[in-house]
């Protein structure tokens, strides 16, 4: 089993090869140089890509000058909603803003993401789930993640209840927890939205490339 995760954790991280993750943004980001394209060809192009790639590109403009334009973008796949074995429903939104820096010769993409995860109708923090970004869900992070809903505490891991396991809530949180690792299904189901996120954005980054030239 561990194997078998460990090859998908391996498949979602080569898919994203075609873009650097950057943890400092909570997303990814790649430069390309573009020796036979002014600043002003460039800039066009991005231009045509969002008119071509978003329903309404005037409300996804956020910013727009020569050296830089700021594009709000949703995902396809969000919000996601996820079942536990345990019929608990979480739920996974994500978004994303794409920064486009442009200057002679060279642009620059960071695509920053936001996301946040739901347990039983109850919010967690907000850019919390970096493995679920970079494609490292395993079990280490499926169990914080679980537990951190369970308790519905800031931070409040699995290690940590264990150590307060005398705690009936805490107790409770731990034997949820180790069932549904047990299960496997719940692990499954979140390594799957991991590569969603992971082939959506391979997307958007091979189709701006496409339209640059690249």
């Amino acid at each position: 089993m561990r194997l078998f995760l460990s090859i998908i954790v391996f498949s979602i991280s080569f898919s994203s090869i075609s873009q650097d993750l950057s943890k400092d943004l909570y997303g990814f980001k790649k430069s390309y140089n573009l020796k036979s394209l002014s600043q002003e060809e460039i800039h066009s192009l991005v231009k045509e890509w969002i008119g071509q790639n978003f329903e309404s590109p005037s409300d996804a403009t956020k910013y727009d000058d020569k050296a830089k334009i700021i594009v709000e973008r949703g995902f396809k796949m969000s919000p996601k909603i996820i079942q536990t074995a345990q019929n608990t429903t979480s739920n996974y939104k994500v978004s994303s803003v794409l920064n486009f820096f442009i200057s002679e010769n060279k642009l620059l993409l960071e695509m920053h993401i936001s996301d946040i995860y739901s347990f039983d109708g109850k919010k967690g923090d907000p850019k919390t789930n970096w493995e679920i970004i970079s494609g490292q869900v395993d079990e280490t992070f499926i169990r914080d993640l679980l537990t951190r809903g369970y308790m519905n505490v800031k931070q409040f891991g699995y290690w940590l209840a264990i150590e307060k396991k005398g705690d009936a809530m805490a107790k409770k949180a731990v034997k949820y927890v180790d069932k549904e690792i047990k299960k496997g299904v719940f692990i499954k189901r979140m390594i799957k939205v991991s590569n969603q996120l992971n082939s959506e954005v391979k997307e958007v980054f091979n189709s701006i490339e496409q339209k640059i030239g690249v």
